[in-house]
Parts: C-alpha cells; structure tokens; sequence
C-alpha cells in the first residue's frame, strides 16, 4: 500500500500484541488521535486502561492525515446554521478553538517536538456561485467573535474568486505529535498499550463487556471506540447516519515554504498545506468511497494536480478514508441508552486533528462523571432533522445502491487488464487476482460487514468495499474496516 509522509516518523515498535485474557476498567479500541488522546487524558487515573489497536501503530487515518490545525472548515457552520441554528454552530466553534488550545497545551506541558507551526488558514473558491456563500462565511464568524480577513495573497498557481482567511491556526506532523503523548503514557502505571491486537466481537454477561481480541478475551467495564467506523452495524445504526469519503494525497518536495494552508468552499474539494520540512501537501480528487472506483487513474490525477502546480513530480502519494455525517458535526459519546458504558467517536468529516482531541476530552469527562459543554451537541443518539433526510437518501442509501448495482453489472471493468477476475466458483461470487509471477490469490468478492461486493484497487493491490471502506489484501486478510472479518475462501467469516 501506498505510504503516507507522516509513516516516515514512525519508530521500531516494542509493543507486545496480547497473548492471554485480560481484564480492565477501560477498553480503547483504536490509538489514533481519539484514542491516545482519551488515554492521555486518563493519566493517572484510578482507572485501570487497556489501549489496543488492531494493527502496528500510527499506520492508520492519523497517519495519512494532512495534519491541519484549524477552526476554518469549508463553509461548515452555514451548513450547520441551515440544520439547526445560529447557536448550535457557534457551539461547534467553540469546541473547535477549545480543540486548538488543548492540543497547544499538550504540546507545552509535555515538550513535543512535532513541527508545530502557525498558519495562516484560507477559504477559497474559482466557483462564481459559491462567492456569495464566503461572504456569508465570513460574517457568520466576525458574528461568532472571529478575526477574519480577505487579503488577496497569491499562493502557487492555484486560481481564486474569492477568499476568507483566519490567522490563528496552526499545523503539525500527527505521528511526532501521537508520539509525544505517548511517552507520557507509557510511563503510567494504569494504562497499558498493546498492537496488532484486532477487536472482533462484544457481548455484556454479569455486568460487564467481553470482547475478543485476536483469540483470547478482554473484560472490561467501558469501552471506548476509536476505530474510525465501529465493526458492528446494529448498535447506533451508524451506516445511516454517516458515509464514507476516501481522498488522494500528494506531497511534493519544493524550496520554499509559506504559512498558509487552504481548502475550497466547493466540491471536490482541493486542500493544501506546507510542513516544516518543505513539502507541500496536497489533496484532490475527493468522492464518496463508491463514486470513483478506477484506482489508478483517481491516484494519477492527483499526481497531475501537484505537478501543476509546483512542477514537481511528487515523492509521496496515498488515499485516505473519512467518516462524514449528514448534519457537519461529530458523533462523539454514548452509542445507545441500551449501552451506557460504550462510547463512540466518529464522523469528523474530514477535521479529524480537531475533532479527534475534542472526542478524546469529551469521553474521558463522561469517564471522569464530568459534565463537557459540547456533549450534548454531538451525542450519537441526537434526533434526526427533516432536512438531514436528503443526505441520507444521497449519500447513504443511493450510494450504496448504485455501488452495489455496478459491481452487479459489470464485475471486470477494463483497467482490470486481464490481472483480475471477478467471477463465480461453486454458486459463491469470487475475486482473483494474479500476481506478476503468474500466482493465483482467489478470495471471496463479498465483503463481511453489509455484504456489499469488492472492488479491486490496482495500485494498493488490496479488495476495497465501496460502500463503507473495508479493505483486504490479496489473500483475504482484514486490513482496515468497519470489517474485522477477512475473506480467505478456507475460512469462515463469523
């Protein structure tokens, strides 16, 4: 699979995987942004924590990140204003700058030296239609208390109608950053961290949660979610409530960098920043996870959009996957009432850097029975709005349908070339995929999660899921989910 910038920063690991059944006050399942920062923030506690993640660490969402610090997001609080009101957006900017000022903190106290810069952070549009919505973005946040400015400044080759920009901002390398609070970490005596250690099933028995890891069991008394996307479906109903967006990210080695990152007020979204270290990072070529399903060329034009723009071929390129929601905030807390003790963050539509810090604290306050300003907003369980319901029907349940119906329909699509195959062996839809050596890997075509069928991505070599963004690879094992299920042929999925 392709390598982000970021996995360059990533240390030998000495983390043991578990290897006997455990119990624990607090399972974290995932140690991304949301779920180191949670145990960070359990420090010392009187809990007793266990961090787990299913694969080796920081090789996951944070990793592949842009690594933006910033409260100026798109036109998301006109959107939210549109959904709910004036004062549920002002809230969500609240959280945002309270976001910045935790990881600002955290950076501080612990001395973390993680490229942590300020920038300059833009909204930009070459999109007359969508001039008028800046304008209004742009009064919404003077409204909240916000500096805002419109300077024009001129920033690679990239064209602009109009512009917003806010200045205290900041960017940052994510894995230096996890690390930093990792090392605080690993010196408590509560919290113990293990890898390669994948969360399978959960069930309540005698008033506490047992889960299994790999092939043994963990009880606990609370878990915590930091997965990305929960691998179960029933509990929260989350594929209703969120979709998935996968993204392709360049970084180009130039001389000369400048404070200042951007992203467009319109779709498909174009996004930039520079680092410390003189690359410029950019993302492009932004779709749901089943729009766009011709891998190569989705990787080819972004690499074409780099160049354009800095005439540089890129030394890194790779995707990534975000978890959206249809009303532009988080879902972060309580998955249901049934399960007061398990707690979810996700859905940070693409503000992970942000959102995942703010998860991090709201979780370990309901941990701690403390009451968190910005719980409410975001809980899981909050009502549904008329005016979410065309998202829905968008976004979720049309997507996947018109996913389902071309994998349907046309199985071997023409860049396939002959090195794929999707057909079917005793009445079971199989995938095969041959190797430049001419070896054979045949693998089931289903993915476990909502049974929606794979496609193949010919320049990670894995079965991708268009429908929620499960992957595998070519032998069938599980490597990003909401599925924790592989699908070797020899083995059973349940």
């Amino acid at each position: 699979m392709k390598k982000s910038l970021w996995q360059n920063y990533i240390r030998k690991s000495n983390f043991e995987k578990i290897e006997e059944n455990l119990e624990t006050d607090i399972l974290i399942i995932g140690a991304g942004i949301t779920g180191i920062t949670t145990a960070y923030n359990l420090v010392n506690s009187k809990h007793k924590v266990l961090l787990i993640d299913g694969n080796s660490l920081f090789n996951n969402t944070t990793a592949k990140t842009t690594g933006k610090i910033t409260y100026l997001q798109e036109l998301n609080y006109q959107r939210i204003i549109n959904i709910y009101d004036f004062q549920t957006a002002k809230l969500y900017y609240e959280s945002q700058k309270e976001a910045i000022k935790i990881i600002k903190k955290n950076i501080k106290e612990n001395n973390i030296s993680c490229d942590f810069e300020k920038s300059t952070s833009i909204t930009f549009t070459n999109d007359p239609k969508e001039v008028e919505k800046i304008e209004l973005e742009k009064e919404i946040l003077k409204n909240f208390g916000a500096k805002v400015y419109s300077e024009e400044k001129s920033f690679n080759k990239i064209k602009k109608l109009n512009m917003l920009s806010v200045k205290d901002t900041y960017v940052f390398n994510p894995v230096k950053y996890l690390y930093g609070l990792l090392d605080k970490i690993k010196k408590s005596k509560n919290i113990t961290t293990l890898e390669n250690s994948k969360a399978y099933k959960i069930k309540f028995e005698n008033d506490k949660y047992i889960v299994k890891v790999n092939d043994y069991y963990v009880k606990t008394k609370k878990i915590v979610l930091a997965c990305n996307y929960p691998f179960f479906t029933i509990p929260g109903l989350f594929p209703l409530k969120s979709y998935v967006e996968k993204s392709y990210i360049t970084a180009a080695k130039i001389k000369d960098k400048k404070n200042i990152n951007g992203i467009t007020s319109n779709y498909p979204t174009l996004s930039f920043r520079y680092t410390a270290d003189n690359f410029f990072i950019l993302l492009s070529n932004s779709s749901r996870v089943g729009d766009k399903i011709n891998y190569a060329k989705n990787y080819q034009d972004c690499i074409n959009n780099i160049k354009k723009l800095t005439s540089k071929n890129p030394n890194y390129a790779w995707s990534n996957m975000d978890v959206l929601t249809h009303d532009y905030l988080p879902l972060i807390g309580k998955i249901t009432s049934l399960f007061p003790d398990i707690f979810i963050a996700t859905g940070y539509n693409t503000w992970g850097m942000t959102n995942g810090t703010l998860a991090g604290k709201i979780i370990s306050d309901m941990i701690n029975n403390k009451k968190n300003k910005y719980e409410e907003i975001f809980k899981p369980t909050r009502k549904l709005k008329l005016k979410k319901i065309k998202s829905i029907f968008v976004n979720t349940l049309c997507a996947s349908l018109k996913s389902f119906s071309f994998n349907l329909i046309k199985k071997n699509p023409s860049w396939y070339k002959n090195k794929v195959f999707v057909t079917y062996k005793n009445k079971k839809r199989v995938g095969i995929y041959y190797d430049d050596i001419g070896k054979e890997h045949i693998v089931s075509n289903v993915c476990p999660h909502l049974k929606c069928f794979l496609t193949f991505n010919t320049i990670d070599k894995t079965w991708d899921c268009p429908c929620h963004g499960s992957r595998f690879d070519i032998d069938g094992n599980s490597i990003k989910g909401p599925s924790v299920y592989n699908i070797k042929i020899d083995e059973s999925n349940e």
